[in-house]
């Protein structure tokens, strides 16, 4: 089955049309990349910096700690993320959700960003109309394409007004 984030927008809208909703969970390839730093980064010091550290006891070795703590706490919560595939992002009629506290109904939207970032890790803001600094970033661990999908949440951005300027309860 393909996730929905490596899936084409016709996909993506066809979900639309039939669900009302499209679910795009974390992408586990672009997680595992994620793992790397940490993983690497963790060995190395072990290898070469810890030993000296803890034996040479005072701030250096409090410092190796926190440091080894830390690497280990994000590498837990980024395997986390990989098996459960949290947070999602969730594009219904209602809405534009990212996990479940960040949701911007439609009617707040002003606009769909524009696809920033490098190119290994692109993001979309979703721009409310009314409160800076209150905005949706969704990114590429999510969607592949973020142009093709920043096109799409236009188009559905441009349906729900339409919807909304002709006084419809309810758009398709």
């Amino acid at each position: 089955m393909t996730v929905m984030g490596e899936a084409p927008p016709e996909m993506w809208a066809e979900e639309f049309r039939r669900a009302g909703r499209v679910v795009f969970p974390l992408r586990r390839r672009t997680m595992l990349w994620r793992l790397v730093y940490p993983s690497v980064t963790t060995v190395f010091l072990v290898v070469f910096w810890l030993p000296d550290a803890l034996t040479a006891g005072g701030l250096q070795r409090a410092v190796a700690l926190l440091w080894m703590s830390a690497l280990v706490l994000g590498a837990v919560g980024i395997a986390w993320q990989l098996i459960t595939q949290r947070p999602v992002i969730s594009v219904d009629r209602e809405g534009i959700r990212r996990g479940r506290r960040k949701f911007m109904p439609w009617s707040e939207v002003g606009a769909i960003g524009i696809a920033g970032g490098p190119v290994w890790a692109r993001t979309v803001p979703i721009i409310p109309r009314d409160a800076f600094g209150k905005d949706v970033m969704l990114s590429q661990q999510h969607v592949r394409d973020m142009p093709a999908f920043r096109r799409w949440l236009e188009t559905l951005l441009a349906e729900y007004s339409r919807s909304a300027r002709s006084g419809e309860t309810a758009w398709r």
